[in-house]
């Protein structure tokens, strides 16, 4: 199955609240909604108000923690990372999201290799520790769109491999911008699915926008009809391999590009057809 949402209320949604978001969502023929902290945590009152709404409506919940984090920091920015991680896996438990979304930190002065250790180090404890307090939801890495930013797939990959209960998030637009438009054919994308297939992924979550980018990879977002990145063939991807999939649409354009890509899809399937 193919759930695709937005990251976010939908713009065009009156009433401003995540309940009253995941209703419209689902009344644009929806079934996703990311819930975002980019702005601040929500109550846990509206959390469990969230898990009934998701529930009635049966749009599936995914949570994004607040953007800064950098585990690879100093001491002080490390705590505040492990602080926002944690309040974000405690609030997608009370609203029964099924995955939470996270970016992991910089490189700055330090080596990549130096990085992925301190990286590494702070996310298990912050999975040992939510395992201990009965939260095994999974914490998912983000592929990043900038090259001085921790988060190539095959940094991803490793993060994955190191530490139990993390899942890679899918950022296509942030790989196509980071390999400075690499994603152009179905062939393109089949290998980014080719390199996860060690991982054993029964689900995959995948951030969706149109991107702007320079040889220093992404520069900001879009519209998907204003970027060269072909979403039509990634759905022709999902579709022939039978793949279980999430796509959240993180456009300028958010619900307006989601309902997009459900179009896309209905026509991908009456080709396969």
């Amino acid at each position: 199955m193919i759930r695709i949402g937005p990251a976010g209320i939908p713009l065009s949604c009156k009433e401003r609240t995540n309940v009253d978001g995941i209703i419209y969502t689902r009344c644009l023929g929806l079934s996703a909604m990311e819930i975002r902290f980019a702005r601040g945590f929500i109550s846990e009152e509206e959390a469990k108000e969230i898990k009934a709404a998701a529930k009635k409506t049966d749009v599936a919940i995914y949570v994004h923690a607040p953007y800064y984090v950098n585990l690879a920091g100093n001491k002080r920015n490390v705590e505040m990372g492990v602080e926002k991680i944690e309040r974000t896996l405690k609030l997608a438990k009370l609203m029964g999201a099924r995955m939470i979304t996270t970016h992991l930190g910089f490189y700055g002065h330090l080596s990549k290799k130096e990085t992925m250790k301190r990286i590494v180090k702070n996310l298990r404890g912050v999975r040992d520790r939510a395992k201990k307090g009965g939260i095994e939801i999974p914490i998912g890495i983000e592929t990043m769109g900038k090259r001085e930013v921790f988060g190539s797939i095959e940094e991803v990959m490793e993060i994955c491999r190191r530490v139990k209960g993390t899942v890679p998030v899918l950022d296509i637009s942030h790989i196509h911008a980071r390999g400075g438009g690499c994603l152009r054919e179905k062939e393109d994308f089949e290998r980014i699915f080719d390199m996860l297939e060690p991982l054993h992924l029964s689900h995959y979550l995948i951030h969706l926008t149109g991107v702007t980018y320079s040889t220093g990879g992404e520069k900001y977002h879009v519209p998907i009809k204003k970027s060269d990145l072909p979403v039509i063939k990634l759905l022709e991807v999902l579709l022939e391999r039978n793949y279980d999939a999430t796509i959240i649409s993180e456009s300028p354009v958010v619900e307006h590009d989601a309902v997009y890509i459900q179009i896309l899809l209905d026509r991908a399937m009456e080709m396969i057809k």
